[in-house]
Parts: structure tokens; C-alpha cells; sequence
């Protein structure tokens, strides 16, 4: 027995959605992690920028040869400390492209962290490679790939007032490092913008972006969609009545 057409029409049509939803669902990009990490051995630890609070108003690290990225809000921006620090480290981050791969010159600069958040591990550890120290993206940048600076300001708490050289970064390195990726940095500036004030290629800290997961939007027939559907039309109607009627529907 031959089928009308529409109901060949209505199986074909089904299917294609069916395909297109498993795609979708297929697509959701798993938590991404982008290391930038030294792959020499480790330089002498130093305080800047987390053992001590007095040492601003500006300083940064500028590296090149960076992954392209897209850091969304609640991600995660983190250092590795190999000593703690006597109170909680609290400091304005900024983010910003440079102009050139391996040059210091930077784009816009976009805020991602705050002087008021208080991070995961506020003084960090002794451990080496963990990258405790965990501050929550707090704005959205979306970084193309090449030179990158990431800069600090502004301390907060207590952290504006420590005097102490206690917390320092473990995994740190000079602009010769094999991995690539460190050019150099920039402290006790005023501005944070070059010519910058002092500047020097040692203690160069790595880091870690933890990005989460992007869940797709629901696909178009979804059963979801069935159901939001069913419920606004048949609001009036008992709870037993309007789930017969959606089951109807769907057959």
C-alpha cells in the first residue's frame, strides 16, 4: 500500500529534524583549558605580583605565540604560587591583545577580575603545577590568538597594605624559555600603558584558563518545546486532561 505524499513529506521532515538536534546536541564544546606554561626549568621565585601589596600602581606580564580564546564570565583565570601569603590576595586583573605578536604595545583593555573578589586559595600554596590560586572571570574577553598582556592593579583588603614578601610564583621563567611564550615584564608603573617605567624578562609567571562548557540551545521540535507548548494552551484545563490532549498532539 502506497502512503500519501504528506505523510512522506511529515517522516522525511521528522528525520531531518531528529538529525539536526543530535548534531547540535553533538557540537557543545567540551571545558577547555589553556595552558600557557613554562617548559624550562622554573627561575628563582619572585613576589611580584601576589607576595606584597605595596609595589603598585601598575605591573603585567606580556606574552606572545598565546591560543585564541573566548574567557566568558565564570570561567576561571589562575597562577601557581609556591609559598603562601600572610592575607588574602585581592587585585584588579585586566586583559588586553597587543598590537603585535611578541610586542608590548596593548589593544583595549577589558577588566575580567575585580579588586573586591576574594579568589579560590586567596593565599595560595606550596604546591607546584596545581595553579591554586583561582580568580572568577567576572566579564567576557574574547582574546584572537598571538601577544597577550595580563595586568594587575588596584590591590584590595588587606592584600593593599602587605608589606610582607611572602607568596611567590613557582612557575616562572624568563623570555628564553623553550615553551614560546614569554616576552616580558612591566612593574611599578603609573599607567600600566608603555613606555612603561621598569621593565625586565625575568619571573614571568604562566598561567591557566579554565573555560566551561557551552550548552547548545534546545533543538527546534524538541520534546521540551512540545510540552512548553501544551501546557500554555491548555492552562484552563485539569492537570490529567491537558496531559491526554499533548499526548494526542505528538502522535
Amino acid at each position: 500500500m502506497r502512503r500519501p505524499a504528506w505523510r512522506l513529506i511529515a517522516l522525511v521532515a521528522a528525520a531531518t529534524a531528529l538529525i539536526a538536534g543530535q548534531v547540535a546536541i553533538g557540537s557543545a564544546q567540551a571545558e577547555q583549558t589553556v595552558n600557557v606554561n613554562p617548559t624550562g626549568a622554573p627561575t628563582d621565585s619572585n613576589e611580584f605580583p601576589f607576595g606584597r601589596g605595596d609595589v603598585w600602581p601598575q605591573m603585567g606580564f606580556v606574552y606572545k605565540n598565546v591560543p585564541a580564546f573566548n574567557l566568558k564570565t565564570g570561567d576561571t583565570v589562575a597562577f601557581d604560587l609556591g609559598a603562601q601569603n600572610n592575607v588574602d590576595i585581592q587585585l584588579q586583573i585586566d586583559m588586553a591583545a597587543t598590537t603585535v605578536n611578541g610586542g608590548d604595545v596593548p589593544g583595549a583593555y577589558t577588566t575580567v577580575v575585580n579588586n573586591s573578589q576574594v579568589p579560590l586559595n586567596p593565599t595560595g600554596n606550596t604546591v607546584m603545577g596545581d595553579y591554586e590560586l583561582q580568580f572568577t572571570a567576572q566579564a567576557a574577553f574574547g582574546f584572537p590568538g598571538g601577544g597577550l598582556i595580563i595586568r594587575f592593579s588596584n590591590p584590595g583588603g588587606a592584600f593593599a597594605s602587605d608589606l610582607q614578601e611572602d607568596s611567590t610564583l613557582v612557575n616562572d621563567t624568563t623570555d628564553t624559555d623553550p615553551s614560546g611564550f614569554f616576552v616580558k615584564r612591566f612593574f611599578n608603573d603609573p599607567d600600566g600603558l608603555p613606555p612603561y617605567s621598569n621593565t625586565d624578562t625575568q619571573g614571568l609567571a604562566g598561567f591557566r584558563l579554565t573555560l566551561k562548557d557551552i550548552v547548545p540551545p534546545t533543538p527546534p521540535g524538541s520534546s521540551t518545546g512540545h510540552k512548553r507548548k501544551c501546557k500554555k494552551k491548555h492552562k484552563k484545563h485539569s492537570a490529567s486532561a491537558a496531559k491526554k490532549r499533548c499526548k494526542k498532539k505528538r502522535r
